[in-house]
């Protein structure tokens, strides 16, 4: 199928790709907003930026969120520490 041909793929290489993204970034609004797909699609540009933004990073959050309950779930202590890498990421590094 190739939905799931797009799903595993880690970045846009043609143009049915491109419309699977946008798709999916469809769903993800509809998903998040319990609205329908035709509502998405109805949405103006810049409401359906925002609405995909927020979507985005809330869904980040839970992600976040989760990792951190796993890991709580799997060690003897409620404490979860955090390493900040980002620093690696920087061009003077």
């Amino acid at each position: 199928m190739k939905v799931n041909d797009f799903l595993k793929k880690k970045h846009i290489e043609t143009a049915d790709d491109l419309g699977f993204q946008l798709q999916l970034f469809a769903y993800t609004v509809a998903k998040h907003y319990g609205i329908s797909l035709q509502e998405v699609y109805s949405m103006e540009e810049s409401m359906f930026k925002q609405s995909l933004a927020w979507a985005m990073a809330i869904e980040h959050e839970r992600e976040i969120q989760e990792k951190k309950d796993r890991l709580r779930q799997n060690s003897d202590s409620d404490e979860v520490v955090e390493f900040d890498y980002t620093f690696l990421e920087m061009e003077d590094f």
